[in-house]
């Protein structure tokens, strides 16, 4: 055997826990690699890294809250324990509120206090009665992104306005609570059975002093005649008619007066739902012709010539009294003709008139059966 052979014969006669060691040394030796080249790397990254922020905790009481549903939960209760008896079932809370998306955290986790203690004052120690005033910074832990309008209402809402003050810290008139007053106690609007009432926003708006809250100068109240500023328009015709053209109430939005058209609606067409002429909701497809609701009786009139004859403003089947075009298609359209009406020589399809005389009028006996041109004489 040679000296290659023996050291080949040497190798291979290694003991194979020695495999462990040696692994454990070569990890260890990367670990320690990375952690030295680590701010090295960091260093010579031209991109910044930022840590990953760490997402405040909401904290959840509703098994401590009990307490507070003793109390709140009972009506004869509140009257015990108030100061005002006769005021005391503002305080009343329904006991399945605490199955909805805000009631099941708990009384505590918004407005602290001791939820486990039955005295009162104990219990009311620290609490807050609006935690969107003292902590706004505790709504938008969840409720962040909230949109700017809501969903097929065309509704403009400030939720954006809101949100960027809590987050910059900048101060403000305008809290969740006010339009979300009742949430966690019965009022849901997250659910979409329940909406906040137009009249929430109307009240605040014309009783607020300081305009600055959300707009940068100018008179709210004068603002507040423009619907456009919480109401996105769903119709193509916004900007030549203002809301107010058609509707009249600002609780009831589907109140409207048809009779303030920009267009003369005359006799019935002032009675009929806006979208039974137009498509809801960006009033195209405007239907202006009168074949385009009514069916004509006659075959050989164009479908844009009804108003020649028919009035609109009165009875369908009341038609003009005159007809210039008469003299013009038949000269005999004078005298007594005048007076008679449309089918006593139309009958019913206005069609196939022979304007012979012979055709209304029947020959006297005085006269020849060759007199068959009586305008020659009458």
């Amino acid at each position: 055997m040679n000296h290659n052979e023996m050291h080949l014969h040497q190798v291979r006669r290694w003991p194979r826990w020695a495999v462990v060691p040696i692994g454990l040394g070569l990890a260890g030796f990367a670990v320690v690699l990375g952690l030295i080249l680590e701010p090295a790397g960091y260093a010579l990254s031209p991109v910044k890294v930022e840590p990953t922020a760490t997402i405040p905790a909401v904290g959840y009481g509703r098994d401590i809250s009990d307490g507070c549903h003793d109390c709140h939960f009972s009506l004869p209760a509140l009257q015990a324990s108030a100061d005002d008896p006769v005021h005391a079932e503002a305080y009343l809370i329904e006991p399945e509120s605490i199955h909805t998306t805000h009631g099941s955290l708990g009384c505590v986790a918004c407005h602290g206090g001791d939820g486990e203690v039955a005295d009162k004052e104990t219990g009311h120690r620290g609490l807050i009665a609006d935690i969107s005033q003292a902590h706004p910074e505790q709504c938008i832990i969840c409720h962040q992104d909230l949109p700017d309008q809501v969903p097929g209402d065309e509704l403009l809402v400030p939720h954006q306005l809101v949100e960027s003050k809590i987050v910059h810290g900048e101060p403000g008139n305008l809290f969740c609570s006010d339009c979300h007053g009742g949430v966690g106690h019965g009022f849901d609007p997250v659910s979409g059975e329940i909406y906040c009432s137009m009249m929430i926003c109307v009240d605040c708006h014309t009783e607020q002093e300081d305009c600055s809250t959300c707009h940068q100068g100018g008179d709210l109240e004068a603002q507040m005649t423009g619907c456009d500023l919480c109401h996105d328009s769903p119709h193509d015709v916004g900007e030549q008619l203002t809301c107010p053209c058609c509707h009249t109430s600002v609780e009831t939005w589907q109140e409207i007066d048809a009779s303030s058209h920009p267009v003369e609606l005359p006799g019935r067409h002032g009675q009929v739902h806006c979208f039974e002429c137009h498509t809801w909701p960006n009033f195209k497809g405007l239907h202006y012709i009168c074949t385009d609701c009514h069916r004509s009786g006659h075959t050989e009139w164009g479908d844009d010539e009804c108003t020649q004859c028919h009035d609109p403003g009165a009875t369908w089947d009341i038609v003009a009294s005159t007809w210039d075009k008469h003299v013009e298609l038949w000269d005999m359209y004078k005298g007594d003709h005048l007076q008679v009406k449309c089918q006593g020589c139309h009958f019913e399809t206005y069609t196939g008139l022979d304007p012979s005389c012979d055709t209304c009028h029947s020959l006297p006996q005085s006269h020849d059966e060759s007199y068959t041109k009586c305008w020659l004489c009458h």
